[in-house]
């Protein structure tokens, strides 16, 4: 029997959590699944899902209204859409629904999509305030997922253990893939956050720079709080402007791929890195930060795991790899066979929908 399903979504803007959502619907569409989305904010000054979820002909509806009254506004829709089970991505979604969850019978499926408020430069107050609210929630809902075993081992670490299961984001092999081009072009994407680890990547450009390497290095991504600008002034004062190139955010990551020959990506903190599973469809060899939860689904075959703080290996494993085209090869087909055979979108669906059925 097929579920009446409400996902239930703080914002529709095009982040990582939002980028799989879309993913996650549009293999659910194709079981047929009654599928519906709640958003408080559809997210119209910037790059946003929407058009995503209009393509799956996934019927959203918007209540941009204060937390009470989103909460009565929930328990009505819930109640008239005879839903089976709703479905909430992030803290504000996960609260809102969980205590509407306490006036309608229904099934509360929440996705845990990173260790909120514990990276740098985060509000540590916003979540000082929410997050013992959020934890109760979680507590009482019927299944939670975790994106990955480190946010796993975090919610345990919070007393969540029961109802956890793991897992990975998923993503769809792709027909066409990457074309090495020879160049020493390298590149990271992300948002420009202080803890996804772009003013490492400088220090590496810096340190190529001052081996006399020739090579391009291309920064994409959104600025939601201005950090770029501290980005920029940093290539200047280390007068790095002829070697590093900034970009806006590109509409088509995979686009922003084919300037680059190695994909670099020396956070510090992720819930998951969903950029580096773009990248491994893609076929772009990369070399990226040894951190859980990346090192969960990116190994010695699929990439370099570096340690972010080593700048000198970091650029020697860059030089090595521009160099050495059969590594570049290995490293496109172990990345590709990688995800059609255990991270494809597919797998990830069948492995939520198993939890909806959960009696």
């Amino acid at each position: 029997m097929k579920k009446n399903i409400l996902h239930v979504v703080p914002t529709l803007k095009k982040d990582g959590a939002e980028t799989q959502l879309v993913i996650l619907l549009k293999e659910l569409k194709k079981n047929d699944e009654f599928i519906e989305l709640l958003t408080f904010d559809l997210y119209q000054e910037g790059e946003s899902i929407e058009p995503n979820l209009i393509d799956l002909d996934i019927n959203i509806d918007v209540c941009n209204r204060n937390i009470f009254s989103t909460i009565l506004y929930l328990n009505r829709k819930v109640k008239e859409g005879n839903y089976d089970l709703v479905h909430s991505h992030l803290p504000r979604a996960d609260i809102a629904v969980g205590v509407a969850s306490f006036f309608s019978s229904f099934k509360h499926v929440v996705s845990v999509h990173a260790q909120y408020g514990t990276r740098k430069g985060e509000s540590g107050l916003k979540y000082l305030l929410i997050i013992p609210l959020w934890r109760w929630i979680i507590r009482k809902a019927d299944s939670v997922i975790a994106i990955s075993e480190k946010v796993k081992l975090w919610l345990a670490s919070s007393r969540i253990n029961q109802k956890v299961s793991v897992v990975l984001y998923g993503i769809e092999p792709k027909e066409i893939t990457h074309k090495f081009k020879g160049s020493n072009h390298i590149g990271m994407a992300a948002r420009f956050l202080p803890w996804k680890g772009w003013d490492r990547v400088i220090e590496v450009a810096l340190n190529l720079k001052s081996k006399d390497y020739p090579f391009y290095l291309h920064l994409a991504g959104p600025d939601d709080i201005g950090y770029k600008d501290e980005l920029v002034s940093l290539v200047k004062d280390n007068e790095l402007n002829d070697y590093v190139f900034f970009h806006d955010e590109f509409q088509n990551i995979y686009d922003f791929f084919d300037l680059i020959d190695t994909f670099i990506f020396l956070s510090e903190s992720e819930g998951f890195g969903l950029v580096l599973l773009e990248a491994m469809s893609y076929g772009v060899p990369i070399v990226c930060s040894d951190i859980s939860p990346i090192n969960e689904f990116v190994d010695s075959t699929t990439g370099i795991l570096v340690d972010r703080n080593d700048v000198d290996s970091i650029t020697g494993e860059i030089t090595s790899l521009l160099s050495n085209k059969q590594d570049q090869l290995s490293m496109k087909e172990n990345q590709i066979n990688k995800v059609s055979n255990q991270l494809n979108a597919e797998i990830m669906a069948r492995k939520v929908k198993e939890l909806y059925y959960l009696p």
